[in-house]
């Protein structure tokens, strides 16, 4: 699968070209191209049934700004109809970086009659509105209001007519959890509530709007099942809510009666409020974690999601948060679930950047205190293992060749590159710009900074020997080449330098890998090709295919400045080039420099998902967010 992220509308131009031919090779899907998402995009999700029949969707890692972009007064003047005053939204505030750390599976719908009536009925499970003797809330058809606490109302009746494909009501933060625990020891896997960090990420799907997608009021009410604002302007809550015999306010309808957002959820917005894990608290959010908040450790009330069918478009915007005490159950309160995955169910998520070179503007960057990475060091932190090519010299030694250009960095970069990267390859033309000392050199000052490389050495035997990482249960194996200069740049038996891009040479080391190493995956990161060309030659199709009919789990190239074609064969992506990654301009460049991340998901089952997030790189060489 292909996944376009930020910044897409310069990828879009640079495969427009090519989309027949991958569409031929079936490697891109029938899904819509992503171009503004801070996430990626699975298009209506990957969809997972589990095994009580209930469908799940995968929700990938990635990070989003959760709270409101509009101030109090911003969302009162937006909504003047509503009571409240300004600082009653003030809980929204400040918004905030969340980093989610870890994909995890979420309920397409909310949790309906019919599968909360098959935990009742499988565990005799009465919920606290049958056992405390108060009831729920349910319709008074005679009132025409809704009326509570009442014996007469339970989950089983809220005072109109429910099939078991309606979402299910009157359940407390008791009950969704017992639910879960019930579904957990079911299936074996984790279930539970979502946290509201977890809920808002998804409701939003890479979105920054008021709702999932966009800001309209009046849209809202053609896609959820909320109050239409123009019939029904005023502010109530439900047991103020005089309910018409003209049916201009509907009650819950079933689930998945309107579309779903990007990600393949429905009912995020309205329908019934859904319970989430966190305390509530009015100030927690100056205070939140970046990474997987979990909400306030105690409180008196839970958090409450996304409206119900009793809701304004003011409530139900992504950004809302209600709360109700633990015991509260209503007719217009359910949940949703969350499942856990695993990190061997997960497989392994690497990110491969391209050319890094740290001399000139970089370099001097770096000396005053700019972290070149800065930008993308969520990107590189998100993932199990994080590459890049590092094309320059960073060492104290050797004397510098006379060749028309010489990249030498600064050692203040190795801590930065420690940071950032799990490991770097050194396969490249500029490893040996200060000779054979200079490269020893360079692969002392890594080794001392505990940065792993792979690619070269201090002789042939080294310079092919596979970098092992283990993540999550399962063994990754990179390997790095050059094909540029490769006569003056490869290492010999007795000799530092790079290994050599020879077919041969590749494929045994892939095999060694894989029968030696026992590597689950073989990823080789090959230095190829003409630069400054949008295509790669013939015989780099050629060996790319090679190295897959050799055991090769993807083929990653760098070398040509600038983006290439990518295909897929036998199910493998090929990145013929990334293009810099950090890369400072010469006279009579490109205007604009544009650069790939290259996101491998690699799968228990050998399956590769490969996403290509674009950028630009600024003046200085270093790489920014798109602004498209």
């Amino acid at each position: 699968m292909l996944r376009i992220r930020e910044g897409g509308k310069h990828m879009v131009q640079a495969l427009a070209a090519r989309i027949p031919f991958l569409a031929m090779l079936g490697y891109l899907s029938a899904s819509p191209l992503v171009t503004n998402a801070q996430v990626s995009s699975e298009s209506y999700g990957v969809s997972v049934r589990n095994s009580v029949g209930m469908e799940m969707i995968r929700i990938a890692a990635g990070e989003f700004l959760m709270g409101s972009y509009e101030s109090g007064d911003s969302i009162k003047k937006a909504f003047p109809n509503d009571e409240h005053d300004a600082n009653f939204f003030n809980d929204e505030l400040p918004q905030h970086r969340v980093r989610i750390t870890r994909p995890f599976l979420m309920g397409k719908t909310e949790v309906t009659v019919g599968q909360f009536r098959q935990f009742a009925e499988e565990t005799g499970y009465r919920t606290e509105s049958e056992l405390d003797g108060t009831g729920g809330w349910g319709f008074n058809k005679e009132k025409r209001v809704c009326e509570g606490r009442s014996t007469e109302y339970d989950w089983r009746n809220p005072g109109w007519e429910q099939t078991d494909d309606h979402p299910v009501l009157n359940v407390t933060f008791q009950d969704a959890n017992r639910y879960c625990q019930w579904l957990s020891a079911k299936t074996k896997q984790t279930y539970r509530l979502p946290t509201e960090a977890e809920w808002e990420y998804a409701c939003r799907a890479g979105s920054a709007n008021r709702y999932s997608g966009f800001n309209a009021p009046q849209e809202l009410c053609s896609k959820s099942r909320t109050i239409d604002v123009l019939k029904n302007p005023k502010f109530a809550h439900i047991q103020d809510l005089e309910i018409p015999e003209d049916g201009s306010i509907a009650f819950t309808a079933p689930v998945a009666s309107y579309p779903p957002n990007a990600w393949g959820l429905h009912d995020m917005h309205g329908n019934v409020w859904e319970w989430t894990s966190d305390w509530h608290d009015d100030n927690y959010y100056a205070v939140s974690p970046v990474d997987d908040p979990q909400g306030p450790e105690t409180g008196f009330n839970r958090v409450r999601r996304g409206g119900a069918w009793n809701s304004a478009p003011l409530w139900s915007r992504a950004s809302f948060r209600n709360w109700n005490s633990e015991d509260t159950r209503c007719s217009n309160l359910g949940f949703r679930v969350v499942a856990e995955i695993s990190r061997s169910e997960q497989g392994v998520t690497l990110l491969f950047g391209g050319d890094v070179m740290l001399d000139g503007d970089p370099g001097n960057a770096i000396n005053h205190g700019i972290d070149p990475f800065a930008e993308f060091a969520t990107d590189f932190q998100s993932v199990d293992i994080a590459v890049c090519n590092l094309e320059c010299v960073i060492s104290d030694k050797g004397e510098m060749e006379h060749k028309s250009y010489v990249f030498h960095g600064p050692e203040k970069a190795l801590p930065l590159l420690k940071k950032h990267f799990t490991a770097v390859t050194v396969a490249n033309n500029h490893t040996m710009d200060y000779g054979a000392e200079g490269f020893v050199g360079e692969l002392e000052k890594l080794e001392g900074a505990g940065i792993p490389y792979f690619g070269g050495g201090r002789n042939l035997h080294v310079a092919r020997q596979p970098l092992i990482l283990s993540r999550n249960g399962f063994r990754v194996a990179l390997l790095g080449y050059n094909g540029f200069g490769t006569e003056y740049y490869e290492a010999t038996a007795t000799t530092p330098g790079v290994a050599p891009l020879r077919i041969e040479i590749i494929e045994q080391d892939i095999k060694t890998a894989r029968d030696k190493y026992k590597a689950d995956f073989v990823i080789p990161y090959v230095h190829w090709g003409p630069e400054l060309v949008a295509s790669p030659y013939e015989w780099q199709r050629k060996m790319a295919r090679q190295m897959i009919d050799a055991g090769a789990s993807a083929v990653i190239g760098a070398h040509p400045h600038v983006t290439q074609t990518v295909e897929t064969y036998r199910g493998k992506p090929i990145v013929y080039s990334l293009g810099n990654l950090v890369f400072d301009y010469f006279p009579g460049d490109p205007q604009v420099w544009t650069g790939w991340l290259a996101k491998l998901s690699l799968g228990k089952s050998g399956d590769v998902d490969l996403e290509l997030k674009s950028f630009e790189i600024d003046h200085q060489g270093i790489p920014r967010k798109s602004k498209e």
